[in-house]
């Protein structure tokens, strides 16, 4: 049994003959036939009773019917949905985001692609970027968006923003007045660093070595917001995104300094796993996000 039959069972039972039911659906009327006799072969009942020319539906062509109605309906919404799906008036997507992504850069995003395509369902999970990475290996989310590298072969990487971190202080701090900090001064402050997986943390860490400055980390707090408010209070320098610092410079509850010839930036990267399938609406996000972080740089 197939969808063919059930349709052709159907419009007999709506036309009542099967010459009608021919003409509607530009069949022969042996198609029609051949149809209604192959469906009583395979079900093993006879779905109509042919009285004086007229054909009336059996007990069981009864059930039949009943059955082809919710299954053809079933198929109509299976149509429209998918076909809502290829415009991009349905869909969902899993995105995750490292910590400064998620907080400070796509909030504002995805509400504007959700402004403009309403009925797309987002699910954001926020946490460090080896995290991320685990979910898209694990295929618990579809796209990742972080700020260190990746470690796996198994993940495709394009980068999409170019991030600038600074180095902050305290309005209170000595550093407060002084533009250009030396490695010597820096390697003697209580730094205040990122925990373990933290993207930022392993961008300044490279960064450090690179230019082989020495440092001593005297605190780790797992987010930026506790950072920014210790560094406020003067309990430690450290080196933090620029787009999550923007509003405490603005107010004075921050100063920015620069180590001399050390210029802390990062790109943050757009992951996914290299098997993944891409629809429609995984291309037109991704689209998106490239062109509206375009506009934040």
């Amino acid at each position: 049994m197939n969808l063919r039959q059930l349709k052709i069972f159907k419009k007999v039972c709506q036309t009542g003959t099967m010459s009608q039911a021919a003409d509607q659906m530009y069949i022969t009327q042996p198609a029609i036939s051949q149809t209604i006799s192959d469906l009583e072969s395979k079900l093993e009942v006879k779905l109509f009773e042919r009285l004086n020319q007229k054909l009336v539906l059996t007990y069981a062509g009864k059930i039949l019917l009943e059955y082809s109605n919710k299954i053809l309906l079933l198929v109509d919404e299976v149509e429209n949905s998918i076909e809502g799906i290829s415009n991009l008036k349905q869909g969902k997507l899993r995105i995750g985001a490292s910590m400064t992504i998620g907080t400070y850069l796509l909030p504002n995003i995805i509400n504007q692609f959700n402004n403009e395509y309403k009925s797309i369902e987002i699910n954001l999970t926020i946490d460090n970027s080896s995290i991320i990475e685990e979910l898209i290996l694990d295929n618990q989310i579809d796209i990742g968006l972080v700020e260190g590298p990746t470690q796996s072969k198994d993940i495709t990487t394009d980068s999409f923003f170019v991030d600038h971190l600074n180095l902050v202080c305290s309005p209170q701090h000595r550093w407060a007045n002084q533009k250009l900090i030396t490695p010597t001064q820096f390697h003697n402050e209580s730094f205040i660093m990122r925990e373990e997986g933290s993207g930022t943390r392993e961008v300044i860490e490279d960064i450090l070595a690179k230019h082989k400055l020495s440092y001593k980390i005297k605190h780790v707090l797992n987010n930026i917001e506790a950072i920014k408010k210790a560094v406020s209070a003067n309990i430690g320098i450290s080196v933090l995104p620029k787009i999550a610092i923007q509003e405490e410079i603005d107010a004075g509850e921050l100063v920015t300094a620069k180590i001399k010839d050390i210029n802390f930036i990062r790109k943050f990267s757009l992951i996914h796993h290299q098997d993944k399938y891409k629809s429609k609406l995984f291309k037109k996000f991704i689209s998106y996000l490239k062109e509206k972080a375009s506009t934040k740089k």
